[in-house]
């Protein structure tokens, strides 16, 4: 009996320490990646290819949210923190906006259940 509390205890932290704000985006055969991942294949995928600025555009998210989304993704300022940041002070609706711009730019989402 307590080695199956135990268990399911342990269960729980992951699955809470595993929730993110943010979520992983792919297109194509590419792989997915986190918004806010400093790597060559995001910075590849979603700014060498301008994506992230069509996604952005296709949003009804304020200039000043989208310019900080843009920087912090693709600029020499790139942040996951800030990045993350953002998506935490995002309304449901924000956050639904940004992921119904990506699908509509061929991306498929996964994760950011918080």
């Amino acid at each position: 009996m307590k080695t199956r509390l135990l268990i399911s205890i342990v269960a729980m932290v992951l699955i809470v320490g595993a929730c993110t704000p943010v979520f992983m985006v792919g297109k194509g055969e590419k792989r997915g990646v986190f918004l806010g991942r400093g790597s060559k294949a995001m910075y590849d995928m979603l700014c060498a290819s301008g994506d992230l600025v069509k996604v952005l555009e296709a949003t009804q998210l304020s200039n000043e949210m989208k310019d900080n989304l843009y920087k912090y993704n693709c600029s020499a300022e790139r942040s996951g923190e800030k990045v993350k940041q953002l998506f935490v002070s995002m309304t449901p609706e924000q956050r639904k906006d940004i992921r119904t711009a990506f699908k509509k730019q061929g991306y498929s989402i996964n994760g950011g259940s918080c």
